[in-house]
């Protein structure tokens, strides 16, 4: 995650951490309503990587009041920013013609983090606990989506019995969904919601289709509504993705979702 993502001098580690606050501050204004926030979704925000000996340091990777909390309401997300950081953009001044810069709040729930390996099973069977325990307490729910990224392959074995276990998990609503997420370096072409296996890239790509669910109809009417070609029979998968893709697959879920409500 040290390294910059295609397309971008910024580290992926910065882009991921960026993407998924501007995610969370978008979905807690989706959730937003005359009476406040409402308490609409359960989010976590799950890190990996490894320590100098090698060992899995796997765990929540909010800051702020709601640290080391594997799972929290998007109500308590929406209303305790560990920050909130100020950015300029440039905007252009259609009276003027002319670039004027103008500040924006950023509220910031997830800093960014680049250590170590890539303990994949770990992780997907530290989640699988999470989920379970969440089913349990909410089995009526729309079932949990998993959105898991990454930007190499496994360091400790092979995560698609782990990834298969957590898409077993369901509610009386339906399975988990676990969608796959590849952050490249290489100013290449993205891979988005492919149907086979056969015309991917490298065994990395192959191995994340195989970890990833077919999209549901209603996320692929979605993703086409959005200008995102999706043939039927597609996996909820994007390789080789830049921060671009990424926003966008982040937020594939969760609107197709909110449609179900």
């Amino acid at each position: 995650m040290e390294e910059p993502s295609g397309n971008s001098n910024k580290k992926k580690s910065q882009g991921l951490s960026d993407a998924v606050n501007a995610w969370l501050h978008n979905m807690a204004i989706r959730a937003s309503g005359d009476e406040g926030i409402r308490d609409w979704m359960d989010v976590g925000v799950i890190g990996y990587r490894t320590d100098q000996a090698a060992a899995p340091i796997i765990g929540s990777t909010l800051v702020g009041p709601m640290a080391g909390q594997p799972l929290v309401s998007i109500t308590d997300i929406g209303n305790n920013p560990a920050r909130i950081d100020t950015t300029t953009q440039l905007i252009n001044d259609p009276e003027t013609g002319e670039n004027i810069e103008i500040p924006f709040d950023n509220p910031v729930w997830v800093d960014p983090v680049a250590e170590g390996s890539t303990p994949m099973c770990h992780v997907l069977h530290f989640a699988h606990g999470i989920l379970a325990q969440w089913i349990q307490d909410h089995p009526d729910s729309f079932p949990p989506i998993v959105v898991h990224i990454s930007d190499g392959e496994s360091q400790d074995g092979d995560p698609v019995p782990y990834a298969a276990a957590i898409q077993n998990l369901a509610t009386t609503d339906g399975n988990v969904l676990l969608f796959n997420c590849h952050l490249s370096m290489a100013d290449a072409t993205s891979v988005l919601f492919p149907t086979t296996s056969e015309s991917l890239p490298d065994e990395l790509a192959k191995v994340l289709f195989n970890m990833s669910s077919p999209l549901p109809e209603v996320f692929a009417r979605g993703a086409n509504a959005e200008g995102i070609p999706v043939q039927p029979g597609a996996r909820g998968m994007a390789f080789n993705a830049d921060m671009v893709v990424l926003v966008k697959f982040l937020d594939m879920g969760t609107r197709a979702a909110m449609t179900l409500r």
